[in-house]
């Protein structure tokens, strides 16, 4: 069932540990392994294989943190974003995967800009509270979830603007992606037919 070369291998178990160690508030730490998944299996199976283990670290995390949770400022972008993860998955099926690989790079770079952006800064980024500006910031976070699971940055950015606690901080980043990817397992099922039963045995 698991016919993987040695290097596969290691790749699928990099993956698994910089996940489990991103869902502790490292932001953007998965990057770089959302690059070599696709590479390595391909962009529309990389990607549900990703999802998978990243649900197991959502639980954990979740599990841990989940206590202290900045409920409203979910609730602002999860609509905006459930609208993002709809249109991934529209485009999903109209681009082969080489299509589907170059936009999961474009997303890669986004989000590298991003975490450059807020390091060059250092102080905390400050986002208007205009209804249009949460919708965008959820949009594009829903899509680049749906499609390369790299939507982390776009998140932090959004989350650390709110000025609240590290640990609701991380609470609230779990929170918000275990709904997320909740919301986004059927469509990696039963449409882009992503997932496969061996998937879940190997996550």
């Amino acid at each position: 069932m698991f016919d993987y070369s040695l290097i596969e291998w290691g790749i699928l178990l990099l993956a698994g540990i910089v996940i489990g160690f991103s869902k502790t508030g490292i932001q953007g730490s998965t990057i770089f392994v959302v690059v070599l998944m696709a590479l390595t299996f391909g962009g529309i199976v990389s990607s549900g294989m990703m999802l998978l283990l990243l649900m197991v670290g959502d639980v954990f995390a979740v599990k841990h943190y989940g206590h202290e949770i900045s409920i409203k400022d979910i609730l602002h972008l999860l609509p905006p974003a459930v609208i993002g993860v709809l249109l991934g998955v529209w485009y999903g099926q109209y681009v082969n995967d080489q299509q589907f690989k170059m936009t999961m790079g474009v997303i890669v770079l986004l989000c590298i800009v991003l975490l450059v952006y807020k390091e060059i800064k250092k102080a905390p980024i400050k986002i208007s509270n205009h209804k249009w500006l949460t919708t965008l910031v959820g949009v594009v976070s829903g899509f680049s979830s749906m499609v390369g699971n790299a939507a982390g940055p776009i998140f932090a950015i959004y989350i650390l603007s709110k000025q609240i606690g590290k640990r609701k901080m991380i609470s609230s980043t779990a929170w918000f992606f275990l709904l997320l990817n909740m919301f986004k397992l059927p469509f990696h099922v039963f449409v882009w037919q992503s997932i496969e039963w061996k998937h879940l045995l190997l996550a």
